[in-house]
């Protein structure tokens, strides 16, 4: 069996082209964190091999930090003396400076802990009045130290200021910002000692990351979903395809010297409309979903099983876009490549790996009997998957590659290697028009909020060419700058955020840096700017696939769905809008309801058809946060609450497990402060290892008047 690695780099371009200040810090913090880390581990492992894909945007603005001294709002605040902070930014660094995954990059860490804790529960004016001047400090060393991957803190000053841990002056906290700076130094160089080595491969994206066949035509995504809502003004605008393609192409020959890459289409976005392209730039081969694959054959999806038999499934190398310049393509195995990005960050390491190997070993055996050797890629993020792992994903990967170099019958491969010219593969009779999500380009275009950014990206388009062909246009370099900030609206990450799909805190922060990039097209034309773009798209700045309670429940605990009104008014969870950074395809909850009378908390679990947990090997897990902390666990048998505060017995409480879960929890068991939020978190757990949790970071919160009241959120 070979297998195909893609560990996907990439962030949004966060550079407001005005003021040139980065609104959001995470290519720098990621830069810290993730993108060497994993190349430098590679050399411990000669026989392993991997495949990198790199967006140019993200290249340069690892460039731009390290070469042109490039500042964001986060470094700004982290920079400036203590002394010297005014108290508006004092609030902000309370407020944004905890931007971390709690369990494994603030817990660790007892002085970071401590600050988190006291700003937590604290209003503004409390923090404001609470936190001294060196706890301000100490916040701006914390909040940059634990973004410097493990591999990099055996730096003796540096090992020698965590193990301080507080109380840290301006030299020291400045020395370990210099410090991550000089990590960014390394990242493209190393990439390029070990692609010349040819010990890795680097494929690239399209420059700013666009979803390549809705820049050729919008209405592609009616292939998938026929009755799409679409944008007002239809976009066709294949010649910017050619464009990102193009200036990837030749960033890429610029800095690794070789012939055109391969490529991971933004999002796995493929169309037959774009292979044009893509051969006219050279490009050697391209990578996708298995639910493509389906589509494209016109078979039913198998919903995470192997392929519709050995000899007629996915796990092979193909090629598409005629005889004369075939494109290979590579189709992802999302049940491995999630299980990697979403499952194994809550296991030990080796049982982690040896998961993933026995998985593998089991495709391998149902191929057998097809007497062709199978081809298994295994895609995903390469950097946001890692914050959740112990270690920063390292003990996962040492185990997992130590296991890849002696098992017998498996080797990694590079994608150039599947497709030499002397090793013909099958071409795929059709292409389908999709993404790696669902098949299809929903993520991006169809919620009324993703068309109007489509909208204005076409309305600033088309006053950029009228200008530019009129009797007297702008000068060149406007022009350019112009177009510029028409490629980067272009990306992918804008409509990422937009609709229900997917969650963050940055909501409008992401909103507003999508608009300022299409206000500044036209500053630099010198046409006054639509209002549209003066006014958020992102129309409701709360949690995505979360609706809260809207009235008092009275559920019959029974594992059924006893009456249509007994969970009417519950609050609800649809899980496959509670997405992040990542998404996850094969989930297996569909939605979690819950609620409260005056005398309980419920809890309802729904799973998908076909995917709920085991018979008699599955839990669900409830953590329960208030002043007050606990967690129920819940198996097909009973349901068991116990308190983490201190010594408590085990209480059972009522519960059923049939066609749902449903779970009762006695209000008395809680206590309050001043705050009435019960936060909540909901795990599923297979064989004692967790395969979901929701949220994937987090709690949920909840209110809970007290009994009698008659307050609900509004909604």
């Amino acid at each position: 069996m070979k297998l195909v690695f893609i560990w996907h780099m990439h962030q949004p371009y966060y550079k407001d082209l005005k003021s040139g200040e980065y609104l959001m810090p995470w290519v720098r913090l990621h830069g810290s964190k993730d993108y060497l880390d994993m190349l430098l581990l590679l050399d411990e492992f000669p026989n392993i091999r991997q495949t990198f894909n790199l967006v140019p945007s993200l290249l340069d603005q690892i460039v731009d930090y390290t070469d042109n001294g490039a500042s964001d709002r986060h470094l700004y605040l982290s920079r400036k003396p203590v002394s010297e902070l005014a108290e508006d930014e004092r609030l902000e660094i309370t407020d944004t400076f905890f931007s971390a995954h709690f369990e494994t990059m603030i817990k660790p860490y007892p002085r970071y802990r401590e600050l988190h804790a006291r700003c937590r529960d604290s209003s503004p004016r409390m923090r404001l009045s609470n936190l001294s001047d060196q706890d301000y400090l100490d916040l701006q060393f914390w909040s940059n130290a634990s973004w410097i991957d493990p591999m990099f803190r055996v730096e003796p000053f540096v090992s020698q200021l965590l193990k301080k841990g507080r109380d840290f002056t301006e030299d020291e906290k400045n020395s370990t910002i210099d410090y991550q700076l000089s990590i960014l130094k390394r990242i493209i160089p190393a990439y390029q000692k070990r692609a010349a080595n040819s010990n890795i491969e680097v494929s690239f994206s399209p420059y700013y990351h666009p979803i390549l066949p809705l820049l050729v035509d919008t209405n592609i995504a009616r292939m998938a979903v026929p009755g799409a809502e679409l944008p007002l003004r239809r976009f066709m605008h294949p010649e910017d395809a050619d464009v990102q393609i193009g200036r990837a192409v030749k960033l890429y020959q610029s800095l690794f010297g070789n012939d055109a890459p391969g490529m991971w289409p933004s999002e796995g976005s493929v169309s037959e409309a774009i292979l044009p392209i893509l051969q006219k730039h050279g490009i050697k081969w391209i990578a996708t979903d298995e639910e493509i694959y389906y589509a494209s054959m016109n078979l039913a999806q198998q919903a995470g099983e192997p392929g519709i038999s050995p000899t007629n499934g996915f796990h092979r190398a193909f090629s598409v876009g005629g005889p004369e310049k075939p494109i290979g393509l590579i189709f992802r195995d999302h049940k491995l490549s999630d299980k990697i990005g979403f499952v194994y960050s809550g296991w030990e390491p080796d049982r982690a790996a040896d998961d993933f190997i026995n998985s593998v070993r089991q495709l391998d055996r149902i191929h057998a009997s097809s007497g062709q050797e199978p081809v298994v890629g295994v895609i995903l993020d390469g950097e946001n998957a890692w914050e959740y792992y112990r270690n920063d994903g390292a003990d996962f990967l040492r185990a997992l590659y130590s296991r890849l170099e002696k098992e017998k019958g498996i080797t990694t491969v590079l994608p150039r290697d599947l497709f030499a010219p002397d090793k013909p593969v099958q071409k795929l009779p059709r292409l389908f028009a999709g993404s790696w999500i669902n098949h299809n380009f929903a993520v991006w275009i169809g919620h009324s909020e993703d068309n109007s950014a489509w909208d204005l990206v076409k309305q600033t388009r088309d006053k950029l060419v009228e200008r530019q062909d009129s009797s007297t246009p702008p000068d060149a370099e406007s022009l350019q700058h112009a177009w510029e900030a028409i490629y980067i609206a272009e990306g992918s990450d804008w409509c990422w955020w937009y609709g229900d799909d997917h969650q963050t805190d940055q909501f409008l922060t992401f909103d507003l840096l999508f608009r300022r990039h299409l206000t500044r097209v036209w500053e630099l034309i010198g046409v006054e700017p639509p209002l549209a773009l003066m006014r958020p798209i992102r129309k409701v700045p709360r949690l995505s696939g979360v609706h809260e309670p809207t009235d008092f429940l009275n559920p019959v605990i029974d594992g059924k769905q006893t009456s249509f009104f007994e969970w009417f008014g519950a609050g609800k969870i649809e899980c496959r809008k509670l997405g992040g950074a990542m998404h996850r395809v094969d989930s297996r909850t569909l939605e979690i309801m819950f609620g409260y009378d005056d005398d309980h908390v419920f809890f309802r679990v729904d799973f998908e058809k076909e995917r709920s947990l085991s018979a008699g090997s599955g839990e669900v897990h409830i953590e329960l946060n208030s002043a007050t902390k606990a967690i129920v666990r819940v198996s097909p048998t009973e349901a068991v609450l116990t308190g983490l505060d201190g010594p408590g017995e085990p209480t059972k409480i009522v519960s059923s497990w049939d066609q749902v879960v449903e779970v009762a929890i006695p209000r008395s068991f809680f206590t309050f402060g001043d705050d009435k939020h019960l936060h909540f978190a909901v795990l599923l757990l297979e064989g004692q290892k967790i395969v979901e949790r929701w949220p994937e970071s987090n709690y949920i919160p909840m209110e809970l008047p007290k009994p009698g009241d008659s307050f609900f959120w509004q909604v």
